[in-house]
This record gives C-alpha cells, structure tokens and sequence, in this order.
C-alpha cells in the first residue's frame, strides 16, 4: 500500500488520473456500444414481432368466435346426455 507523502503524491495523481481515462476509454468506446448494437437488435425483434401479430389480428377474433361455439355446442351436448 503506498504512502500518502509530498514526493509520490504527483506519480500517483498521474497514474490515477491514466487509469480513469483508460476505464473511461473502455466504458464509452467498446462496452456502451456493445449495449446499443444489443437494443438495435432486440428493437428489430419486437417490431417483426408487432407485425406478424397485427397481420394475425381477425384470425385471432374468429378462432375466438369459433371457440365460443364449439364451446356452446359441448355445453349443449353434455345437458342432453344428463
């Protein structure tokens, strides 16, 4: 551990002040631009995504309206064999 005296007290400020820049360097050029090229990807996922359930919007409403039916015609079914 180093001592905190008038004569070191300039390296260290010096090595200091190149590790931040170093870290700081790193940080903003290769970490945060990983993380951007991450969220353009998962943005081009989620709208692709949008798209094919909007295109599947009215199935969806008759698959519904079908169900219900089907659903209707069961209930029917089991009262008439009660």
């Amino acid at each position: 551990m180093p001592q905190f005296d008038i004569l070191t007290l300039s390296t260290q400020t010096l090595s200091l002040l190149i590790s931040l820049t170093l870290l700081y360097y790193n940080n903003i050029n290769l970490n945060l631009l990983y993380f951007i090229k991450i969220k353009k990807i998962r943005a081009k996922k989620i709208q692709k995504i949008n798209k094919h359930i909007l295109k599947t919007g009215p199935n969806l409403d008759k698959m519904r309206w079908t169900s219900n039916i089907n659903y209707q015609f069961y209930l029917q079914s089991k009262l008439t064999e009660i």
